[in-house]
């Protein structure tokens, strides 16, 4: 078996042996004539391209697959592309539809503020005015305290704000009485409020 097997070591490889071919058959004479000329020149660039080539080894016809497979694959999908055109269509309409209601809202609702100075009951009296908020649009007007999370509304303006003052007498009413363990929230509102309101006793 060992005897049968060719000892590849000492074989000429396929270029050298082309090389040898070519340069064989390259000698030019004076004598030759111009389709052999011509033919004699097409030998010798040939033989000059591969007298210049080099075996590529392992690593090298490695890269090459792998730059080969990379090269198939497109940088961006035509679906991607499309996805993101409606994304970005969508996106715009959205904003536009913001735009829109917001300008709506600015149409449709008058804000302005206002200062409470009294709460319109002889047992309460304010130590300092009230700053509070009025919105008014086609239907009612919303009077609030913005910093108590309380509001009152009604037809016009005067009535939005008479409700409040009620509004601010229950809350103070209901935090002072209460007996129960407050929250966070209340018990801020409980200190707002008493910084604000004295109620007169008699």
């Amino acid at each position: 078996m060992a005897e049968r097997q060719q000892d590849t070591r000492h074989m000429e490889s396929p270029f050298k042996i082309l090389r040898k071919y070519l340069a064989a058959d390259t000698e030019i004479t004076e004598d030759l004539s111009a389709d052999a000329r011509e033919k004699q020149a097409g030998l010798d660039i040939l033989l000059d391209l591969v007298g210049q080539y080099e075996p590529l080894d392992e690593t090298h016809l490695r890269v090459i697959e792998i730059q080969q497979k990379v090269g198939r694959f497109p940088r961006w999908d035509r679906a991607i592309y499309e996805n993101l055109a409606e994304l970005r269509e969508s996106v715009s309409e959205l904003q536009k539809q913001v735009n829109e209601l917001k300008e709506m809202i600015h149409e449709r609702a008058k804000i302005c503020s206002a200062t409470m100075y009294e709460l319109g009951d002889s047992q309460y009296e304010l130590t300092i005015p009230i700053q509070i908020v009025l919105e008014e649009d086609e239907v009612e007007t919303v009077a609030r305290i913005p910093e108590l999370n309380i509001y009152a509304s009604a037809d016009t303006d005067t009535e939005a704000i008479n409700f409040l003052k009620q509004e601010v007498i229950r809350l103070y009413e209901e935090l002072e009485s209460s007996d129960g363990k407050l929250g966070p929230l209340p018990r801020s509102w409980r200190a707002t409020l008493r910084r604000l309101i004295v109620k007169k006793h008699g």
